[in-house]
């Protein structure tokens, strides 16, 4: 039984309204958002976009 993969790019809170996306692969916070639901459609494309580099 294998263990679940953690994705590669995370929503990152840093204050009220201040929203990224974390890359934990290299390290790097980008695509601020004001909201955390814009942060995490932004999140959740780049994690379906890697998943599908990964698979060609």
């Amino acid at each position: 039984m294998s263990a679940p993969t953690q994705p590669r790019f995370v929503v990152q809170e840093f204050g009220l309204k201040d929203f990224c996306v974390y890359d934990t692969k290299t390290g790097l916070s980008r695509y601020p958002c004001f909201t955390r639901r814009g942060a995490q459609t932004i999140a959740d494309r780049k994690n379906a976009e890697q998943a599908a580099k990964e698979n060609r």
